[in-house]
């Protein structure tokens, strides 16, 4: 059933240019690039499983491969992990690519929806994966290396494919991991044909995954950004000679973090906080994270569901049982429910105290992550805690408005 799991992975390092100084290299054509066994294979099995006919796999799939070796031409995937051979990304693209669009058959896409509709959007999604695999770590070669032309100029990926000898080193310092993820976004039309583009705009769930994929927003694209980072363990895993069957069985997020991930997200880029003239999503003090309960929870199984989660509890209670399980929030002698008593230091506060959620700060912004500044005023716990019955809200109206910009 793995047998293509056990394919020879790792191309022979190409021959150097005996006309060029060491470490220098010539482009190549797309056609060049991808004559090598490996890459021969992995088309070979990209047309027997994209299912789209012929004439659409060379002009919409094919075309973006061409592309993809034409602007990568000989560049590695790391400095010293994984591929980090000449050639080694645009063999672990090709790679990652195959992986995915057979893992893919194990999925239901969109979770959301009924088996008919899933059939009718079964092409999109799978030409969606292969996008999105192939192309996931192109945003490296944006910002992660520096490379140069033989005439001494700095070439950039956004300026077109390479026309001259080149050769690269990596950032000595300070690079950032998160940036080559977002990076990516500049070279989409690029390399996507705008044909293919067009046809997956007309399902929108799918293009939405695709686009938040390739803009980092991984935590947005849902199965999507799962199915892509299982297939990538599994390059990675048989370049380095690791256990790739189990690279390919675990699951990259346990339900605890999909909770973390799904908090994060709101808190980070939904939520707001520390109003001080009216009501928030949330709090933040010195020591916790203060948020609204029922608000929290209603979001949390919202952008669960949304990312293709099935195993969420209906019931707000539940739900907080399984943050406290976790420790995921910070527990109020043994109960998720904190009641407060919420002073700006500009006057306002709620008729009565709300009922929140406490968590540490640290579990949302990582060390060294910007936070926002802290709430100019106090939340007071108070005696009492309870669990908020399930159709109770808070005293004051605690939604954003976003189109007006009012609460």
């Amino acid at each position: 059933m793995l047998k293509w799991l056990q394919r020879p992975s790792q191309s022979q390092p190409p021959a150097p240019d005996a006309t060029l100084p060491e470490g220098w290299f010539a482009p190549q054509s797309a056609e060049r690039l991808l004559a090598t066994p490996l890459r021969q294979s992995c088309l070979h099995q990209l047309r027997q499983l994209t299912p789209l006919p012929d004439t659409l796999f060379d002009s919409w799939i094919l075309t973006a491969i061409n592309r993809f070796a034409a602007l990568v031409q000989l560049l590695p995937a790391s400095q010293s992990h994984h591929h980090s051979i000449p050639g080694g990304l645009l063999d672990h693209s090709l790679e990652v690519a195959c992986n995915a669009i057979r893992l893919r058959q194990g999925y239901l896409l969109p979770p959301e929806v009924g088996a008919e509709e899933q059939a009718r959007q079964a092409s999109a999604w799978t030409v969606t994966v292969v996008c999105a695999a192939l192309l996931h770590d192109t945003g490296k070669i944006a910002v992660d290396m520096e490379i140069h032309q033989r005439d001494g100029t700095r070439w950039h990926s956004w300026q077109g494919n390479l026309a001259q000898p080149y050769r690269w080193q990596y950032q000595s310092h300070g690079r950032d991991y998160h940036l080559h993820p977002a990076a990516t976004a500049m070279l989409i039309n690029q390399l996507i044909p705008s044909p293919l583009l067009d046809w997956l705009a007309g399902y929108p769930t799918a293009f939405a995954s695709l686009i938040y994929q390739l803009t980092g927003h991984y935590e947005r694209a849902g199965a999507l950004a799962e199915l892509v980072q299982q297939a990538d363990k599994a390059s990675v895993a048989r370049y380095l000679g690791g256990d790739i069957k189990t690279a390919l069985a675990q699951k990259p997020s346990s339900f605890p973090q999909q909770l973390l991930t799904a908090l994060r997200s709101l808190v980070q880029n939904e939520y707001r906080l520390n109003n001080p003239e009216c009501g928030s999503d949330g709090w933040l003090t010195e020591d916790a994270l203060w948020l609204v309960s029922k608000t929290t929870a209603d979001r949390v199984r919202a952008w669960l569901l949304q990312h293709g989660v099935s195993s969420v509890p209906e019931n707000n209670n539940r739900l907080f049982d399984e943050l406290l399980t976790h420790q995921l929030i910070v527990a109020n002698e043994d109960k998720a429910i904190w009641r407060c008593i919420i002073r700006s230091d500009k006057g306002w506060s709620p008729v009565e105290p709300l009922t929140l959620l406490r968590l540490t700060p640290s579990a949302i912004w990582e060390q060294g992550e910007q936070r926002p500044a802290c709430f100019g005023g106090d939340v007071t716990p108070v005696n009492g805690a309870e669990l908020v019955p399930e159709l109770s809200t808070p005293t004051q109206p605690l939604r954003y408005n976003r189109r007006s910009q009012a609460w």
